[in-house]
């Protein structure tokens, strides 16, 4: 590798981004050059000194060793016949009295919200309405009147006062 090559390279050597056989190029190249050996070592103090240092041998037995301590540390895997009441019996006291009170108080907020919702009885009935010739008063839309063509809400009122009668 010429020097040319290696000053290009030098960046993306110290970022790790160069292919293994241009790293390991540049790294031949920069022990046997000092200009771009110094080229490095003004991009990166650090650099110079661990392009300097040999990489150390790797014990016989590393990696068994590894790979038996990240098979004894693994996580639990759930059982594939996971059910609610499986959760249950294996939860602790606490988690089932908190289970509880949040089921106590979803219950309790959907119904005072739901006992508030209940819709109101119609006070004109939609035979009165059809016989007073607005097909909208039994809906009480008349707030919708305004709606431009086209839009939601005038699709709505067309639908309402079709003439096929399945609005009133």
């Amino acid at each position: 590798m010429d020097c040319q090559t290696a000053q290009t390279n030098l960046s993306a050597y110290l970022r790790g981004d160069l292919p293994p056989e241009q790293r390991s190029a540049l790294a031949a190249h920069l022990r046997g050059c000092r200009a771009c050996l110094a080229s490095l070592a003004a991009l990166d103090p650090l650099a110079s000194v661990l392009v300097q240092s040999e990489t150390p041998p790797v014990p016989p037995g590393f990696e068994a060793r590894v790979l038996a301590a990240a098979r004894g540390r693994r996580s639990p895997v759930l059982p594939v016949d996971w059910s609610p009441l499986r959760w249950w019996r294996l939860a602790s006291g606490p988690m089932h009295a908190a289970a509880a009170a949040m089921l106590a108080v979803g219950l309790g907020v959907g119904l005072a919200i739901g006992w508030g919702a209940r819709p109101a009885a119609p006070q004109v009935s939609t035979s009165s309405a059809a016989a007073g010739g607005d097909p909208l008063a039994a809906y009480k839309l008349d707030y919708l009147s305004d709606a431009p063509d086209g839009s939601l809400a005038g699709t709505y009122l067309a639908l309402l006062t079709s003439p096929n009668g399945e609005g009133q």
